[in-house]
């Protein structure tokens, strides 16, 4: 069965990413991807590996249709803000950012430093790992990214979580700036936060002895 998915937010790493995969799922047709600043503009002028590939430009979020999935690819906080919104559009929205990751709003707010803008749809949103939920994402309708560092500790801890053997655990995780995503900001450009060797101290001419 073929389905169509759109995506909102599709100019940056991860929008990028997705477009990959759906271009080669045999079952996928891509619908249209969003972006504020390169609408108009054919989507290979931002990811060139697509170029032939996905032959599409850039439409404003306002101009995504009704579709079977759609894709969320925002700056967290955002999603939640508009999930009403685009929760009217597709059947099944998938938001890649850590909006709907937690269920609980208070704990939401102890961690990301604000309330959640939509606590009503925690309780619909399912975490979409496999591992994890496996029996409640057929029929889902809202389901949450999982996230690359929280990915890679959650299966390497859940299997001694479950039989007991972890009550706490703390990640000590080290990342390249990209994760920071392809939108510079003051404290996660590139630029800014690669380490830079050490300057020599200027040589100095001596009298010979």
């Amino acid at each position: 069965m073929s389905f169509t998915a759109s995506i909102v937010g599709g100019s940056g790493y991860t929008g990028g990413e997705l477009l990959r995969l759906l271009h080669g799922h045999p079952e996928a047709e891509i619908g249209q991807v969003s972006s504020r600043k390169l609408a108009g503009q054919p989507i290979h002028a931002v990811h060139p590996n697509l170029r032939g590939h996905v032959g599409r430009d850039f439409c404003t979020p306002d101009q995504i249709d009704p579709c079977d999935v759609l894709f969320l690819c925002m700056p967290h906080g955002r999603s939640a803000a508009e999930i009403d919104r685009w929760r009217a559009v597709a059947t099944l929205v998938i938001d890649l950012s850590a909006d709907f990751r937690l269920h609980d709003p208070a704990l939401y707010e102890s961690w990301y430093g604000a309330p959640h803008a939509a606590p009503a749809a925690l309780a619909d949103a399912v975490y979409g790992l496999p591992e994890v939920s496996r029996e409640r994402l057929p029929g889902a309708s809202l389901v949450s990214g999982v996230g690359c560092n929280a990915t890679a500790m959650t299966l390497a801890l859940l299997p001694l979580a479950r039989v007991g053997l972890v009550r706490r655990a703390i990640a000590d995780i080290k990342v390249g700036s990209s994760e920071a995503g392809a939108e510079p900001g003051p404290g996660s450009h590139h630029p800014v936060r690669a380490p830079h060797a050490p300057t020599a101290p200027p040589a100095t001419a001596t009298s010979p002895k």
